[in-house]
């Protein structure tokens, strides 16, 4: 992820931050927390993000790594196109992320969407406070295309 580990002061503005996105109107950002169905526990965070003027919901995911690899980010992915398309009725699906994060782009083309760009030091990565420019992937399918 493009940054550091928060801190407790970080995490509550965070948290703060998601609670006025709920409330926002017209709504930009959907932020939810991926429990897992069978034990209720907190695996992760999922999100949409939408850009009205070009009828696109951007989605993202982040989940523990020991939960990696048990086929809840494919679960979760084809949750968040679904509510896109059905509920949130966008035109465009998409979703980004590192070329080296194999997973997730493997997770993506599971999921059928397709690889659309590779961007050159596109993402400012913060490590350990410095700052570092990484290549990002996008991925996207079209309502029409499901």
């Amino acid at each position: 992820m493009p940054n550091d580990v928060m801190n407790v002061e970080k995490a509550q503005k965070h948290l703060n931050k998601v609670i006025h996105d709920w409330e926002e109107k017209p709504q930009l950002n959907f932020e939810m927390a991926v429990i897992l169905k069978y034990d209720q526990k907190k695996i992760g965070r999922s999100r949409i993000h939408l850009d009205y003027e070009n009828d696109t919901a951007i989605i993202g995911w982040l989940l523990l790594k020991k939960d990696w690899g048990k086929g809840y980010a494919t679960e979760m992915t084809r949750a968040l196109i679904d509510y896109s398309f059905d509920v949130l009725n966008v035109h465009r699906v998409c979703a980004l992320c590192h070329p080296e994060n194999i997973g997730s782009w493997r997770v993506l083309e599971k999921c059928n969407m397709r690889r659309e760009a590779h961007f050159i030091q596109k993402c400012k990565y913060i490590k350990d406070g410095n700052i570092i420019w990484e290549d990002e992937l996008e991925y996207a399918m079209l309502e029409s295309e499901r």
